[in-house]
């Protein structure tokens, strides 16, 4: 595993603990649940690695919306897609599959309504 990828996997493990309140004891799960995620975002983008700087980062607009009904990574089905969701963000299957058939599969706006909706159920 390259050093940057080791580096972004242990950044979203950090998120990840920081998100679900900040639980010692966890952490072989968010290493896991975060090594997922930085896999699928890799597959989603064609394994590019990350751009360097801000300001080499396209508008989501550009990379990220393909539309409500837009392709899924290469061999990612729908089911695939909404336990990639669930599992990144704490909602239910089925509510990231109707997120996902809601919104399309842009990634951000996905992410975002789903800490939404895990939000307002607290």
């Amino acid at each position: 595993m390259s050093d940057d990828k080791h580096e972004r996997i242990r950044r979203r493990a950090y998120e990840i603990w920081e998100r679900e309140g900040q639980t010692h004891g966890l952490h072989e799960h968010h290493w896991t649940q975060a090594t997922l995620e930085i896999e699928n975002e890799d597959r989603s983008l064609g394994a590019r690695p990350p751009a360097i700087s801000g300001t080499d980062v396209p508008a989501p607009a550009q990379t990220q919306s393909r539309g409500k009904k837009g392709k899924r990574a290469a061999g990612q089905s729908d089911v695939e897609a909404a336990e990639a969701l669930a599992m990144r963000t704490g909602i239910t299957g089925d509510q990231a599959q109707d997120l996902i058939d809601r919104l399309g599969d842009d990634p951000l706006a996905l992410d975002e309504a789903a800490r939404s909706l895990r939000a307002s159920e607290r």
